[in-house]
């Protein structure tokens, strides 16, 4: 049995062919949920895609707050406003003049507030019309809703496009970049970033990793076969980073906290402002996780601060150019 992937990723995955270039794959992490192992393009997926209407499901009310598109408790929001500025910083030098720039899947549009603020053209895109109607209305950021190689956004136009953390929830990773590509202009920048599945934490864990995040996470990409995928998609790359100071200390930590028995990522659902964040948070289960995690915390941040001098960061950025040719 074997299967083909589409932009809408309707279709199933299989245990033996990869997602991504169709080549013979093998299992990987057994299920359920099982993942399987591209020998060819190296890439790691779950074994089946859930079907793709339960998927766009995921990212609604349930997801984003329907008042305000936050997903946490607001005490657990303020960090944001640092993450936004860095990420911003982090790309405007790359980018040699204030221009145009699409955030695919840019949740409340936060990031590309900042962006309009310092006088750049912004768009945004997304599944979510939760998260998409909280931009419009609470940032004044214009967002369009549907899968980004459907949208007929016009060719050569952009100066920067960016995903973050959004690859990895997609059925068809190969479509969306070469959207992006035709996007960009000649000296347009390509930023990624997304979990890398080559780190200690995911290779001990497996699914119990927090980068696992059944069912929103289909692939799960290392530096290696993002790399490869990036190249085969027509880009050059210009730059790499192994940490992000918003993924990567939680992720160390909840990881951490992922050895205890019960369901993983405990912790980091409490912190959601959806009906299952304020369940957990009734959970004595859940208050120790927290005490754990306060314990924790500073062990975890030195652990990923590792990431900084050696190859075991459990995020990774990278930053590209157009091909031209």
């Amino acid at each position: 049995m074997s299967s083909t992937p589409t932009i809408s990723g309707t279709i199933q995955s299989t245990c033996c062919i990869c997602p991504v270039c169709g080549q013979a794959a093998t299992p990987r992490i057994p299920g359920p949920p099982s993942t399987v192992l591209c020998m060819s393009c190296g890439l790691e997926a779950l074994g089946s895609f859930p079907p793709s209407k339960d998927r766009e499901s995921f990212y609604q009310e349930n997801y984003y707050s329907e008042e305000t598109g936050a997903r946490f408790l607001k005490l657990f929001e303020w960090p944001f406003v640092l993450f936004r500025w860095l990420r911003f910083r982090a790309i405007s030098r790359r980018s040699a003049r204030c221009g145009a720039i699409v955030d695919v899947g840019c949740g409340r549009g936060d990031l590309l507030e900042t962006f309009k603020t310092h006088g750049w053209e912004v768009l945004g895109t997304q599944l979510s019309r939760t998260a998409a109607r909280a931009a419009k209305e609470r940032r004044g950021i214009e967002v369009v809703c549907g899968e980004l190689p459907q949208l007929g956004l016009p060719r050569g136009r952009y100066d920067v496009v960016t995903f973050f953390h959004v690859l990895e929830h997609l059925a068809a990773p190969q479509a969306y970049l070469a959207a992006a590509r035709e996007l960009l202009k000649d000296d347009g920048l390509l930023v990624v970033e997304v979990p890398d599945c080559s780190s200690p934490g995911f290779r001990i864990l497996g699914a119990r990793s927090f980068c696992f995040d059944y069912p929103h996470h289909l692939i799960f990409f290392t530096h290696n076969s993002l790399g490869s995928l990036l190249k085969r998609a027509g880009f050059e790359i210009v730059g790499t980073s192994r940490f992000a100071i918003e993924y990567s200390p939680y992720t160390t930590l909840q990881n951490l906290l992922n050895i205890l028995p019960g369901e993983p990522g405990r912790l980091y659902r409490a912190l959601m402002g959806n009906v299952e964040g304020q369940s957990l948070r009734r959970s004595p289960w859940t208050w120790l996780h927290a005490a754990l995690g306060l314990t924790l915390a500073l062990p975890a941040l030195f652990i990923s601060l590792l990431a900084l001098a050696l190859p075991v960061g459990n995020t990774v950025r990278f930053y590209c150019r157009k091909k031209l040719g």
